[in-house]
């Protein structure tokens, strides 16, 4: 929400009306002639004819116009994904269905475009992110059909989408267009995805959680062997650390500059994470500890946001 003349206005308005237009094909003509690292806000005054003011009322910096940019060109592909999905086929089928028309709108498109949708999409939480969350309720479903194994489908999801956009850049860099040979990768490409994801043991499943834990620097041996090897009540001691209220006021308390119980919330988490083996999250707040130790702020900030993406990446895993 912005302020304009004292009311309170929709800044999606501002956005759409038509001096919004305006700033937003200034942007796409600079960013298709001179690549997204020229594109500047005095750029775009100059070729819109607009004044800068009028600019970041509306896009708080170029990286907000430039996701406004790529996201009038993501809108097809999320109405795409819902048209083409059919209950009735099987999810090879509609995956390859759902591939083979996003490749076929890929190649009307220049390079820099296609680059701006890996930017943007790569910028969206996974959890906020609107083309993973539709894909993984589509693998939900296959799931819940008995067609896949049970897995964290936001998490396949992810990893597909992100997969989609690397191989549809590669395509166009080395000018793949025909449809026989887009046809016969969109059939290897959905095999490979599949292959790995048919109903097979539990215990595979279980161990691949571990195994991704471990890549993530966490010790499940160590933690494990503290608990019997219970790895259920591991699992629950993971999710209780990473809930608890100590992260959110060390957060505020090193907003607020309250240095003392910023030291006493880092320090009561470090020693958590030491217990539970989490080595990528000990080794970030050990850091903040020792600058809160001295009484100081300086760095804080940056060591707590150190902390705070780390332990996303852990807790989307759980």
């Amino acid at each position: 929400m912005v302020k304009l003349n004292g009311d309170i206005t929709d800044k999606d308005s501002l956005i759409s009306d038509s001096i919004g237009q305006k700033i937003l094909a200034a942007a796409i003509r600079i960013i298709r002639e001179s690549g997204y690292e020229n594109l500047t806000i005095r750029k775009v005054a100059k070729e819109s004819g607009c004044s800068n003011t009028a600019i970041y009322m509306r896009f708080e910096d170029k990286d907000a116009l430039a996701g406004a940019v790529a996201a009038l060109y993501s809108e097809p592909f999320l109405l795409m994904m819902e048209e083409l999905y059919r209950d009735e086929d099987d999810c090879a089928t509609n995956l390859k269905r759902m591939f083979k028309s996003a490749m076929l709108t890929t190649r009307k498109m220049d390079l820099e475009s296609i680059r701006m949708q890996m930017y943007y999409r790569g910028r969206i939480p996974m959890h906020e992110n609107p083309f993973v969350q539709k894909m993984a309720a589509f693998f939900g479903r296959a799931m819940e059909k008995g067609e896949l194994r049970p897995m964290n489908p936001e998490l396949v999801a992810f990893t597909i989408v992100s997969a989609f956009w690397g191989i549809a850049y590669m395509l166009n860099v080395n000018k793949i267009q025909d449809e026989a040979s887009l046809d016969e990768m969109l059939t290897m490409q959905v095999k490979i995805l599949l292959d790995g994801m048919r109903n097979g043991p539990v215990s595979e499943l279980k161990e691949d959680f571990w195994d991704v834990l471990k890549r993530q620097n966490v010790d499940v041996d160590k933690a494990l062997e503290r608990m019997k090897g219970n790895k259920e009540a591991y699992k629950a001691f993971l999710t209780e650390f990473f809930e608890d209220p100590d992260f959110e006021m060390l957060q505020e308390s090193i907003e607020v500059g309250n240095v003392r119980e910023a030291f006493d919330c880092a320090h009561g988490l470090k020693g958590m994470a030491a217990n539970l083996g989490l080595d990528c999250v000990h080794a970030p707040l050990s850091v903040l500890v020792e600058i809160l130790r001295k009484g100081v702020l300086d760095g804080a900030t940056e060591a707590y946001e150190e902390v705070a993406a780390v332990s996303s990446r852990i807790k989307e895993l759980l």
